[in-house]
């Protein structure tokens, strides 16, 4: 569902005909016009490696739906599994209808737009156990299993700091788009809108990460990947399992936008301790492009060279997304999606080894891993219960930048405990017609 998402025509397939026995039933997209793009990318790669599985679909193409609703009405009974890659604002009630239907289910980053609509995800999930996944690929690498793998183990000592970086800039819109529009022939504007509010079609809504009703932004575009290791090996998850002390979530930013992303942003989550886990700082540092926010370059750039990094391995460090966990003992320093790690001071870990996991299991990669899930083998990592957990903590980030007040959030409630305000802007209601 979504043929233009990453996961959908060009690299799932091969992906998931590598383990055989599967087979694309069915495609939707609210956007007519996509599909021949689809069969073009097939006709391209029918010519190269991987031919015959792109030939065998041009042969016996699937079923075209612009509804998803419809599709499972009309071949229920012929859908294993679903492939969610569509706008954010769409991805919650895809895959719930998904997991209602008892199919498995594999959803692009971020799991959802909302705190909300995460919550809803782990419960149903939850009941009706199919497979699921989300798409923070990073999740497959040795290096991000061996990285959990020391943190757990105590290598870098406790770790009470974490560091979250992104180079690219919130739009920060302050109207929205005037005018109306005929949409482009194909295109199914209500479709499109899904459960957000209706209004008139144009082509500025379609933007990704620029309005806050139909995106989650740049944190729900990068979080997933960057801050994957860190929470995963920090054991964050179990926040969320009996009463503790709340996440505290405080932001600064560029300026209060109610309607888009600020420019910069730097948001700041406070975590309690978790068993033997001492209280964590989770702070992600997003701005435009080449740059940090206000202080945030400086301070990490600081921290880097305490550590022996030289100015240029740090200069080329900061071009790039990437995640710092410091410790008492020392930092761990990774990518944009934890597929690589290093451990500072370097003299000091020399001869640990990091390049695969010793005690946790090897991925057979992260699609391999959720067919293999359905098939009835073990649940991948990122499964609903890890990932929804996952997008549920960064979630709060955005609600934190329409407001000036420090967040204290109970993650066993799901509720803002010290803002109304804060509470209501976890979800939203959905327009007629549309559910979770």
């Amino acid at each position: 569902v979504g043929v233009q998402g990453y996961a959908a025509a060009a690299v799932f397939v091969p992906s998931l005909h590598a383990l055989g026995n599967v087979g694309v039933t069915a495609l939707c997209d609210v956007d007519e016009a996509r599909i021949p793009k689809v069969y073009k990318t097939w006709e391209e790669k029918a010519q190269g490696k991987d031919g015959e599985i792109y030939q065998r679909h041009l042969k016996d193409r699937p079923k075209v739906f612009a509804d998803f609703r419809k599709m499972f009405d009309e071949m229920g009974d012929k859908i294993d599994a679903v492939v969610v890659a569509t706008p954010d604002h769409s991805h919650a009630v895809i895959s719930a209808a998904a997991l209602r239907a008892g199919k498995h289910v594999f959803a692009e980053k971020p799991l959802t737009a909302t705190v909300r609509e995460a919550r809803a995800l782990r419960e149903l999930a939850a009941i009706h156990k199919t497979a699921t996944s989300m798409g923070n690929q990073g999740t497959q690498s040795p290096q991000f299993r061996r990285g959990v793998e020391l943190i757990r183990e105590g290598v870098l000592g406790s770790v009470e700091e974490v560091h979250l970086w992104f180079s690219r800039g919130g739009q920060n819109h302050r109207e929205r788009p005037q005018g109306e529009m005929p949409p482009p022939d194909g295109l199914h504007w209500d479709l499109w809108l899904g459960p957000v509010a209706s209004r008139p079609y144009h082509p500025r809504w379609i933007a990704r990460n620029h309005w806050r009703e139909t995106g989650a932004g740049e944190l729900g575009n990068f979080g997933p990947h960057t801050g994957n290791l860190a929470f995963t090996a920090l054991n964050l998850r179990d926040l969320w399992i009996a009463p503790a002390d709340p996440i505290r979530v405080k932001a600064e930013f560029s300026e209060r936008n109610r309607l888009s992303f600020p420019k910069w942003e730097v948001i700041c989550w406070r975590a309690p301790a978790r068993g033997s886990m001492p209280p964590v700082t989770v702070t992600w540092h997003h701005a435009p492009v080449p740059g940090l926010p206000p202080g945030s370059r400086e301070k990490l750039g600081s921290m880097l060279r305490d550590l022996g990094v030289s100015q240029e391995r740090e200069e080329a460090i900061f071009k790039a997304p990437g995640a710092m966990i410091v410790g008492k003992k020392g930092v761990l320093l990774t990518n944009s999606h934890n597929t690589d790690i290093a451990l500072f001071p370097e003299d000091r870990f020399r001869d640990v080894d990091i390049q695969r996991p010793q005690s946790l299991p090897a991925s057979r990669g992260h699609y391999q891993d959720w067919i293999h899930a359905c098939r009835g083998g073990p649940a991948p990592w990122s499964n609903f219960g890890h990932a929804a957990t996952f997008n549920e903590f960064l979630m709060l980030g955005p609600v934190a930048t329409q407001l000036d007040t420090e967040l204290e959030y109970d993650p066993v409630a799901g509720k803002v405990t010290n803002s109304a305000e804060g509470d209501r802007l976890l979800g939203y209601e959905y327009r007629s017609g549309w559910r979770l």
